[in-house]
């Protein structure tokens, strides 16, 4: 699962880091992406006061989320989720052998297993208290290791642009507030996404050529 405030927080991050890149690359794309950016302002903006308008809870709790993010990253003042993120969410096993293969519980909220730990939504360390470093290792190294096979075979267009990098971060990120590991939804879009950028379109001379 992955957090619904973070979770936004990180699709910003990664949707900015590839924009970036975009405007950098020529005047024609830094037009384009500031057209972009003010057409997102927008529609951010009407959103948001159309949900202030019907869900008002909920665009508080939304606006709480960026505000705490703000404040992290222009303040350096921890508050709200970032307060507990590095403090009492940050549970470690005790012991060799758990740091290696973890007492095989998530220690997420509501698990009856995990009286004994504490609880936290850091992907790493429900991970962690999963399976220990070994078990960390073999499925992180996985996704990682296809998500290179799939950028190499990308066309050279798109290993030129910033979606994989913007995408890695986004994970690195995101599974500090979600289980994006455990996600069916994140796994799917990986393999979707590599899918689709590693599978090269056939025009019909090449169609007629290998008939």
């Amino acid at each position: 699962m992955l957090n619904g405030r973070t979770g936004l927080v990180t699709l910003v991050f990664g949707f900015a880091l590839m924009l970036a890149k975009r405007m950098a690359a020529s005047f024609q794309g830094f037009v384009q992406g500031s057209v972009l950016v003010a057409m997102s302002i927008g529609f951010v903006f009407l959103g948001l006061s159309f949900l202030q308008a019907i869900q008002p809870d909920t665009y508080t709790w939304i606006v709480s989320g960026f505000e705490d993010t703000l404040a992290l990253v222009f303040e350096g003042n921890k508050q709200g989720n970032y307060e507990q993120l590095t403090d009492s969410f940050l549970l470690f096993p005790t012991g060799l052998w758990s740091w290696l293969f973890g007492y095989g519980v998530r220690v997420y909220g509501g698990n009856t297993s995990n009286i004994w730990f504490g609880t936290s939504d850091i992907g790493y360390i429900n991970d962690l208290f999963m399976g220990g470093l070994v078990y960390m290792g073999v499925l992180y190294s996985t996704i990682i290791a296809h998500l290179i096979t799939c950028h190499q075979k990308a066309e050279v267009k798109v290993r030129g642009s910033m979606l994989f990098l913007a995408f890695f971060v986004v994970l690195i990120i995101a599974n500090y507030k979600g289980e994006v590991a455990r996600s069916g939804v994140v796994l799917t879009s990986i393999i979707f996404m590599c899918y689709l950028f590693s599978t090269e379109p056939q025009n019909e001379e090449r169609t007629w050529k290998s008939a």
